[in-house]
């Protein structure tokens, strides 16, 4: 039996769409530990009752996503499902109220771990429902617990259509808000890698946070001058036509050599800008630009391929941003080409990435499997 199988639908109808899916798992007699999946966000609820019932000794874990993307293929419509048969050790469990008070469930994390026979090569995948500014204070939330174990944290904002404001997580049958479900899997067969992949580059520009509203995630003032003005001078373009700019110029923040990537959100009458990520008071930050997508792409591949000779299976978390830039260039099919090279895999794209406890913006994570 494979320890892993992928199954993709571009069904939006729900029987329909889970009878695909439960025909590809049949054909490969899938005897599930875990399953991961995602999907379009009316679908959510169906898909995570139907795998629980059917497979009831199976952590079931998902999100809703902007489009689904695996080894099989990709579609906005449907579902995508990964079932992990063997190989593995589970144990997962929910934080609540995220947006306020995550940390009063931290016991939740510790009694999930407890569970597991070893920490070592064990990782911490996480998905938590996004709009509601809450992703530091969960990160903070299992950092708290996980700091001296050695266990990788990294997982994802969930995704949707832009047009909706709303997503949710999914964990053993039912689905939530204002929640992050999160699954420990300790590989029994090997290591575990990470990866970030950045498309963006620096540009020449530097700022300084000087006036900031943390807890809106939004910034007044750059360098002593509303932010829109002193961007909108740096990119050479009218402040009214800021908003159509910034999603190709995130802010970045340089931390022991890597860029953390901010993405803006909305540009305010009065010129503050909020983001989909918190700055901070004094926080030095550079406007960036993007890169040699297809460069970067090759150098990723080749950083696995040092570290992994045949991955097993891998989980992408892709940003929505990035998925747009795809698709508006024509490359989001050679994207998910790309990916192959990292054996059997399944991404879900939404409004955040988090890695090792901090909140990125128009990123890819990779975890992979030996």
């Amino acid at each position: 039996m494979d320890r892993c199988v992928v199954a993709l639908t571009s069904s939006s109808v729900n029987e329909e769409a889970y009878s695909e899916i439960q025909t590809q798992l049949d054909a490969h007699e899938v005897t599930p530990q875990l399953i991961i999946f995602f999907s379009e966000i009316d679908m959510l609820w169906f898909f995570s009752q139907k795998l629980k019932v059917r497979y009831p000794d199976a952590v079931v874990i998902g999100s809703s996503t902007y489009v689904n993307y695996t080894s099989e293929g990709y579609s906005h419509c449907g579902a995508s499902v990964m079932v992990i048969n063997s190989g593995v050790e589970v144990s997962a469990g929910l934080l609540f109220d995220i947006d306020r008070h995550p940390n009063m469930y931290k016991a939740h994390i510790k009694a999930a771990m407890d569970k597991l026979s070893s920490l070592e090569n064990t990782c911490c995948l996480e998905f938590m429902t996004a709009f509601g500014k809450g992703e530091e204070l969960v990160l903070d939330t299992f950092e708290e617990v996980l700091a001296e174990t050695g266990i990788t944290v990294a997982g994802g904002s969930a995704g949707t259509m832009p047009e909706r404001s709303e997503t949710y997580v999914a964990l053993n049958g039912d689905i939530f808000k204002q929640t992050c479900a999160f699954v420990f899997i300790h590989n029994l067969n090997g290591k575990i890698g990470f990866y970030r992949e950045n498309i963006f580059k620096p540009t020449s520009y530097r700022f300084s946070a000087t006036y900031a509203d943390c807890e809106e995630r939004t910034v007044m003032e750059y360098d002593n001058e509303p932010a829109a003005e002193i961007i909108s001078r740096a990119l050479n373009v009218p402040v009214e036509q800021l908003s159509q700019e910034l999603s190709s110029h995130p802010m970045g923040r340089i931390v022991d050599g890597s860029i953390n990537i901010t993405e803006a959100d909305k540009v305010f009458p009065d010129g503050s800008i909020s983001y989909f990520s918190t700055i901070y008071n004094h926080t030095k930050l550079l406007l960036l630009e993007t890169d040699n997508i297809r460069r970067v792409w090759n150098e990723t591949v080749q950083r696995v391929k040092n570290d992994f000779e045949k991955p097993s299976f891998t989980i992408s978390i892709n940003c929505l941003s990035r998925s747009k830039l795809f698709e508006k260039e024509s490359s989001f099919g050679e994207f998910v080409n790309v990916l192959r090279n990292y054996g059997k895999y399944i991404g879900v794209s939404g409004y955040g990435e988090q890695l090792n406890f901090i909140h990125l913006n128009q990123t890819m994570i990779l975890i992979v499997f030996e």
